[in-house]
């Protein structure tokens, strides 16, 4: 069995911010003291851990007002014993939009090891006051570079949430699903993720089961969405609904459609929602898209749109029968994608293109997407030389100093890892983490590159 890698600079990253000599660690186990921490007393470097155990969340939000700085951040840490993260557990009470809300102004903040789950604004209408219907466990409000990894989202009316004044959002190693409002009135309608950061990037995630809306939901300047596993949505997966202005990169995911008809929505990506403008580019490059059942299609654009959509090293299988239904304005080109044979509306721009019956995959049965021997994905796919400027040109945004806003060592250490021989990674099948992809004379097609059984 492979063992699943965290990127040892990212442990050593955590290590070297642990404990500042100048900083408090603060032990706590209830969450009113961890409220005041956060809220009132942190200073930069602090270390506030939360002590195993169960915690019935009674307040309607916990409000982080505490600032850390880019070489000390506060941490916010759950303490794990026995395998187990602290659990924060919203049920019975109703929660004014999140859990924990990262007020406006706030930076350099680090959550990690906790599950938060039951966050909901009115289930309770004749208890207590009510707040609406798209309550999370984060709320990033205007607020930069915070860093959320090792979180299970889960049972939420929304997973994540980030506001359009949000910057450098990063989102690593998470467990996010099940997430969805259970209201049936008039509402928007709620999701995993719904974000809308100047600068988002989410990696080595599991993101699976909207149980009402879609799995990643972007309405950012600039996302990157890389190393996840995604799967099983309500209405369809992973989408730019607008803005993307500044660039979008998919790298490296396993995105499948839901195994279950459910809604009529057969889509499984999305470019535009007609709210708003989807624009810029978006470079999908070296994922493995699979649907389920005939009626799938892989990509959606919508009329306003103006996306141009940049598609190399991908995979498109599945019984899905149409690939693409297109409405809006922006090109779409690419090279060097396997594509099921018989795929209707499969663009002319798409180059050298592989096309057959079976991808070749280890066990596409049992969700194993990784080449066999034989298969035709191995060494198909565009050069990490010919691919790496695509990817820079999203990540060199993500680098950069904007309206006053530097990203903070561990943003830009996320971000230079991607970058760094890209594809580098692999997600972990149905898991959070991901693994070192393998280094090959030339590269494989899809998110998963071919290993030679051992002699």
């Amino acid at each position: 069995m492979r063992k699943a890698v965290i990127a040892s600079s990212i442990l050593l990253l955590a290590a070297a911010f642990s404990a500042p000599a100048s900083a408090e660690t603060y032990r706590v186990g209830d969450l009113e003291a961890l409220t005041r921490l956060v809220q009132f007393e942190a200073e930069p470097g602090d270390v506030i851990e939360l002590e195993p155990g169960y915690y019935r969340f009674e307040a309607d939000r916990i409000r982080c007002d505490r600032s850390g700085t880019p070489d000390k951040p506060i941490i916010v840490r759950g303490v794990i014993k026995d395998g187990k993260m602290p659990v924060i557990d919203a049920e019975g009470t109703n929660v004014k939009r999140c859990v924990f809300n990262v007020r406006p102004g706030v930076h350099d903040v680090v959550f990690e090891n906790m599950e938060i789950k039951n966050a909901a604004g009115s289930r309770y209408p004749d208890r207590e006051e009510t707040y609406g219907h798209n309550a999370s466990a984060f709320y990033f409000e205007n607020c930069h570079n915070i860093t959320c990894r090792n979180i299970d989202s889960h049972h939420n009316e929304d997973g994540f949430f980030a506001t359009h004044g949000a910057d450098c959002i990063l989102i690593e190693n998470c467990h996010v699903h099940h997430n969805g409002t259970e209201y049936t009135g008039r509402h928007n309608r709620t999701h995993n993720f719904y974000f809308c950061a100047k600068r988002q990037l989410v990696r080595n995630s599991y993101i699976h089961h909207s149980t009402e809306g879609e799995n990643f939901k972007s309405r950012a300047d600039s996302t990157i969405f890389a190393h996840n596993w995604v799967d099983e949505e309500a209405i369809y997966s992973v989408a730019v609904d607008s803005g993307g202005a500044e660039g979008t990169l998919w790298l490296g995911n396993v995105v499948m459609k839901r195994s279950e008809l459910g809604h009529g929505q057969g889509r499984l990506l999305g470019v535009g929602d007609g709210t708003g403008v989807a624009s810029g580019k978006l470079f999908a490059i070296n994922n493995t898209f699979i649907t389920i059942f005939p009626r799938d299609f892989y990509l959606f654009t919508e009329a306003s749109s103006t996306t141009d959509v940049f598609l190399y090293n991908n995979v498109f299988a599945g019984p899905g029968t149409q690939f693409l239904d297109r409405n809006g304005k922006g090109a779409i080109t690419g090279s060097h994608n396997w594509i099921q044979a018989g795929i209707a509306d499969v663009p002319e721009t798409l180059e050298e293109t592989t096309s057959g019956d079976d991808p070749g995959f280890a066990d596409q049965v049992g969700f194993e997407f990784r080449p066999a021997a034989g298969s035709p994905l191995i060494e198909s796919g565009l050069s990490r030389e010919a691919i790496a400027p695509y990817i820079d040109e999203v990540a060199d945004f993500h680098k950069a100093e904007l309206d006053g806003v530097r990203p903070s060592p561990i943003y830009l250490n996320a971000v230079e890892e991607i970058e760094s021989g890209a594809p580098a990674f692999e997600p972990l099948r149905k898991a959070i983490g991901a693994e070192k992809r393998p280094v090959s004379s030339a590269l494989d097609i899809g998110a998963f590159e071919y290993v030679k059984p051992a002699q």
